[in-house]
Formats: C-alpha cells, structure tokens, sequence
C-alpha cells in the first residue's frame, strides 16, 4: 500500500517508552512497508521543517506524539503541494486530534489502522499564515493551558487540564470582542470563545450534534460568563438539542470562516499550542489525507 515512510516522533515520555513505542510501530509496519525513514524532533520546530522539506517524497508521513506535536506536523504538511497521507499515532497526554480522527488509543490497534486502507480527506484549518486541526481558543481556555503545573500534568495526565480549568475560573474576566462572519456581526464581552474543527477538547466531547473534520464548517462556541455549574453542563450534555442554555450565558454559530478582534491584543491557544494573537482570520482553507478509524 506504502512504499515509503517518514516516522517523526519525539522522546518527552522518555527514552524507555519511545523506544517501547517504535518497537510496537515497526514491528507492524516493517513487513508493509518497504522502506521506512524514522526522525526524532529534538526542539521546537522540527516536526513542521521535517514534514516540508521531506514530506513529498513519501508516501505516507505518521507522527507519533500529541495534539501539539501534530500541530507542527500539519502547518509543514499543509504547505505542500503535494502532501502525503498522515497518520497520528497516540504519544500524548489527551489526544483530542486522534479521537475525532476515530483512531484507537491503544499504540498496536492504531498502527494496524493504518493497514485498513480508510483514508480521509480532512478539513484543516488557516489562521492568518498559521494551519490548526482541533480548536482555536481565547480567553479561558488558554488561561488553562497557561496554569497547568509541568509537574501536576507528568503525573495526572488529562485530569491535571481540568484541575487547572477550576483554578482559573476564579480568576478570569470578561474581555470585549467582534466576530465577524459572513452572516453574524456579533459584538460582545466574554470569558472564552472556542472555535472547533475537531469534536474533543481535554479528551470531553464538544455539546454540538454532527461535528464533523469534512462538512467544511466550524462550529464556534462563546462562553460569556465563567462558572462551575455552567462548564459542568457543558462537559454533560451530549448534544445541544437537549441544552437550553440562557442567551446572556451562552451562543453557539456555524461558519465556514470568520474574523475575530478583541480590544487589546489576545493569546490564541491553537491545538494546545500558545504562540499568536488576536487579531486573526480564520477559514476552512484545504483538506489533507488522514489514515481515519472504523468509528470516523
């Protein structure tokens, strides 16, 4: 099916269970594939100068870390003309990516997927210059990112984001913001604004119904006003049929693209990733080729 393969893979968990990892991954992809090409990323930027200067000349590019460590990958991918099938493999603390993507989160039952021959055409991202696959966010969410304790995280894992999210809740402040898109001018204050592609953010689904990584849609979700009872019931409810939140709490649009301003310059969180700031242009602007689960 491949002929040949680029494996990009980073050692954050140590080098005992990145070895562990590889060992399972080859083992699988050895008698497939008939020439492999494996390369570590040792600091920030790597993964996304690998994937542009290398990807083309493979078949398939498999990257084997987290939501931030695919998010390199994809804004070196998404520059090329041609760009190779992708596959995520799980190498981090919540994998929110590889869960809209429907791949298992077990290592060997994720490698073998990528034998099934189910290949997806995905919808990506652009953010002024930048590409994104799961979430964009302001305000809470990336005062989360921000607090979560390095030392918390290594030994909670995905409820260290949680613990962080409460703690933050405390101290969060409306901020004013426009967003613009081609049938909503919204002007208003809020705690969050969430723009999603993907369904999963700190491995909880999304309340939105028919989230889809193919409709050519976000689904944008601003939280108005910060509160235990209200994230709480947001994390519970399956879809927004059965939510009737109150309208100075919450709204929720869909769009293919929108413009987003806020009254003093805002840290973006993209894909967990904190690096831009408000203002920006979002939009759907291409789709790439992933290797997808049985449950996409």
């Amino acid at each position: 099916m491949y002929k040949k393969a680029l494996i990009l893979y980073n050692d954050q968990a140590g080098q005992n269970e990145a070895i562990k990892n590889l060992e399972i991954i080859i083992n699988i992809f050895a008698p497939e594939i008939p020439e492999i090409i494996l390369r570590r990323t040792e600091k920030k930027g790597d993964g996304e100068r690998i994937c542009r200067e290398e990807g083309e000349s493979v078949d398939l590019v498999c990257i084997l870390g987290g939501d931030g460590t695919v998010h390199e990958c994809i804004n070196g991918l998404a520059e090329l003309e041609r760009p190779p099938h992708a596959a995520v493999l799980p190498g981090g603390t919540c994998n929110d990516f590889l869960r809209s993507l429907g791949v298992p989160q077990n290592m060997k039952q994720a490698a073998q997927a990528v034998f099934s021959g189910k290949v997806e055409a995905v919808d990506v991202v652009k953010v002024n210059e930048r590409w994104f696959t799961n979430f964009l966010g302001i305000g809470l969410i990336t005062e989360t990112s921000k607090n979560i304790n390095d030392n918390l995280k290594e030994v909670f894992g995905k409820i260290s984001y949680f613990i962080s999210a409460l703690q933050t809740m405390n101290t969060i402040e409306p901020f004013p913001f426009k967003l613009t898109t081609d049938n909503h001018i919204i002007e208003d204050e809020g705690v969050m604004i969430l723009v999603a592609n993907g369904r999963f953010i700190g491995t909880s689904e999304l309340p939105a119904s028919g989230i889809s990584l193919q409709d050519g849609m976000l689904d944008v979700f601003i939280l108005k006003q910060a509160g235990i009872p209200l994230v709480r019931s947001v994390l519970q409810t399956k879809g927004l049929s059965e939510w009737n939140p109150d309208p100075a709490e919450f709204e929720y649009i869909r769009t293919s693209s929108l413009s987003l301003e806020t009254s003093v310059p805002a840290k973006i969180d993209m894909d967990g990733e904190i690096y831009m700031e408000t203002p920006v242009r979002i939009e759907l602007a291409r789709k790439l080729p992933f290797v997808t689960g049985e449950n996409f």
